[in-house]
């Protein structure tokens, strides 16, 4: 009797270990599917902000050396194409290759201008991204601030996955929107969306403190948080407290234990 009982309780045990480390494991690849679809975002921001006002940009110095912009008007409405050719590192560390299509309306600081990007045989190392992104200026906000609404549908694929994610940003303007210097741009971001990762389920997000971003002095995410997955399984991910640095945190929802990610690789570490 006591041998058999051994068994029993050995076997469950193996089996709430396994069950264990399964939903460890489901948490950190539906948490590095989101987090990496979220950074698309911002590798794209400097692209579709300098297409979207009538400012005179080093597109050299601001892009990567390889990039060739060319624009079917010298006022708007016109089609912005930047084209990085076979591939070139950019001012963020990222190797870009392909084009980028930008059909702007008009200045984007401008309320009701309008602003649609799409991808042509475009990488991101070696992600290829496709689908589009649509943006409107909504206006001003009860602070006074221009907001962009921004909607996505967004694919990235490699030869070993392939993630995607419908998403609505509200993109407020906060500061440096009344001058050409990109280094005092400021810009907080609310909204939600739903991802479909590497398992192939659909994992809803929602930005719940809005993120910090300053692209003209910080590459990363300054601060802002996000939450991943249901009520009961899933992370909150914080990207920090406004330090320009490549490390934000995972804490899972059910244990409440607290991982750090690299921002510049995109995973969790262990």
């Amino acid at each position: 009797m006591k041998k058999i009982f051994y068994l029993v309780f050995t076997a469950s045990t193996l089996f709430n270990l396994a069950s264990c480390n399964k939903f460890n494991e489901e948490t950190q690849s539906d948490s590095e599917d989101v987090l990496k679809m979220e950074m698309n975002d911002n590798d794209f921001l400097i692209e579709e902000e300098i297409a979207s006002n009538p400012c005179g940009f080093d597109y050299a110095s601001l892009l990567a050396p390889c990039a060739v912009v060319t624009e079917t008007s010298n006022t708007f409405p016109k089609i912005v194409t930047i084209d990085y050719g076979t591939g070139c590192v950019g001012q963020n560390g990222l190797t870009k290759k392909g084009k980028i299509i930008i059909n702007v309306s008009g200045d984007m600081r401008v309320t009701g201008n309008t602003r649609t990007m799409t991808f042509d045989n475009f990488y991101i190392n070696e992600v290829k991204i496709e689908g589009s992104r649509d943006a409107e200026n909504i206006g001003p906000n009860n602070l006074g601030n221009m907001v962009v609404k921004i909607t996505g549908d967004i694919t990235a694929s490699s030869s070993e996955f392939t993630r995607s994610r419908n998403f609505t940003r509200y993109r407020e303007w906060i500061s440096g929107i009344s001058t050409c210097d990109i280094s005092d741009d400021e810009f907080h971001v609310t909204g939600s969306g739903t991802a479909i990762g590497r398992r192939g389920i659909e994992i809803p997000h929602t930005i719940t403190e809005k993120i910090v971003l300053k692209p003209g002095q910080c590459k990363y995410p300054l601060s802002g948080k996000v939450d991943i997955g249901s009520a009961t399984r899933g992370v909150f991910l914080d990207f920090g407290n406004g330090t320009c640095d490549n490390i934000a945190e995972a804490t899972t929802k059910r244990r409440n234990k607290t991982y750090q990610i690299d921002l510049d690789t995109r995973r969790i570490i262990q």
